[in-house]
């Protein structure tokens, strides 16, 4: 991720849809391709598993070819028992996750709830916090909502740990002056844009499109997939923001705070006792 050479650019080397659906009347839930099938191909396809959207990708490997048509490689679920079912709102917790064409798991992201309410108790502003876990590796990426003063637009940051202990930072920045809820990705060690996030509401469900403009980027499938992650937040963000604020207000007010789910609190656990060696911890 470290490469010396130019970054970012005009180019768009990969270009990833997440297509929302207007209502839950969609090919991939219905006739031959059932829930049950859904399941049969991967245990991270829940019982309560919506099929909420579809993905599209379109890739180049030199800046010299044609950026092709967007083809469908896969879908997006939302568990709908802990986000649409849930009738307590302090307990309503919002999570996707991400498959390919034939079933198989990409990406998970999950809200962090207790993260979120400790954030904005902090800040006095409604501050989001996810959890994001791919198929390329066994980390967990965190994603995190930052308060940058009120003239700032909406920003989020997170970072990708490399071989050899270095690691790539990146800001996730609202642009200005767009029709849409539109971000930038940038890149810390170049200080320039490696990709960019184009939301499109014309459409009941939105449309939500991560362009890699970075040649190194588009080759990394645990980049992508954070992006693809993230994009589908914008379509709930102010939801979700909303609800944290009532559930902040209302703990303060009648001593009635939210409970954690078991499944956030793994993503907690000590990860030492998993990487490290017995003789590591002496160190520590």
């Amino acid at each position: 991720m470290g490469d010396a050479k130019k970054r970012g650019g005009k180019t768009v080397y990969r270009m990833l849809s997440q297509d929302l659906y207007r209502t839950g009347l969609h090919g991939d839930e219905i006739g031959i391709r059932q829930v049950e099938q859904w399941r049969s191909r991967s245990r991270q396809f829940t019982k309560d598993a919506d099929i909420i959207g579809r993905i599209s990708e379109s890739r180049i490997k030199s800046k010299d070819e044609k950026l092709p048509a967007l083809k469908k490689s896969g879908f997006i679920i939302l568990r709908q028992s802990l986000w649409k079912d849930e009738a307590n709102e302090m307990n309503k917790r919002f999570v996707i996750k991400l498959f390919t064409d034939s079933g198989g798991w990409l990406a998970s992201l999950e809200e962090m709830v207790a993260d979120s309410v400790a954030l904005s108790f902090a800040l006095d502003e409604p501050i989001l916090s996810f959890a994001v876990i791919t198929k390329e590796n066994e980390l967990v990426t965190y994603i995190r909502e930052m308060y940058r003063g009120g003239f700032a637009t909406e920003t989020y940051g997170f970072f990708l740990v490399g071989p050899d202990g270095n690691f790539e930072v990146f800001r996730i920045e609202g642009k200005r002056g767009t029709a849409g809820d539109d971000f930038k990705v940038v890149l810390l060690s170049h200080k320039t844009e490696v990709a960019e996030i184009d939301s499109k509401f014309g459409d009941i469900g939105g449309e939500f499109v991560v362009k890699i403009k970075d040649d190194v980027l588009a080759r990394n499938e645990w980049f992508c997939r954070i992006l693809q992650c993230f994009s589908v937040i914008i379509r709930y963000r102010r939801e979700m923001k909303e609800r944290l604020k009532r559930n902040i207000e209302r703990w303060a007010k009648t001593g009635e705070g939210p409970r954690q789910h078991r499944h956030e609190l793994s993503l907690l656990a000590n990860p030492r006792k998993l990487t490290l060696s017995r003789d590591e911890f002496e160190q520590v």
